[in-house]
């Protein structure tokens, strides 16, 4: 009987995952979601949360603003001001998702 090396069930694995992130690339595009877009905004408040989902949600709504039908996408957010008692939070969010041209 064949011993099964870690190195070998790697590749195996590695190969698995590859195919399916091809197929799912492809699944996307054949749904018309080809069209990249992007958008950045700021958005403040008055707890840590309610600073980052503003900052989030008006980044969101302008990727709608010129795309339609698009995924819920990915944010890269962070924090650009935190006021000292706390009282004040502002983040800045880019969404990136995929829209229907």
């Amino acid at each position: 009987m064949r011993k099964v090396t870690w190195l070998h069930r790697f590749g195996l694995v590695s190969a698995v995952v590859a195919a399916g992130l091809a197929t799912t690339t492809v699944a996307a595009h054949a749904d018309g979601y080809d069209t990249p877009r992007s958008a950045t905004a700021d958005g403040a408040g008055s707890t840590y949360a309610a600073g980052l989902a503003a900052a989030e949600q008006r980044a969101r709504q302008a990727v709608l603003a010129v795309g339609h039908d698009c995924t819920p996408g990915t944010y890269n957010t962070f924090m650009i001001y935190s006021s000292p008692g706390g009282g004040t939070w502002v983040f800045r969010s880019t969404n990136y998702a995929v829209c229907v041209d």
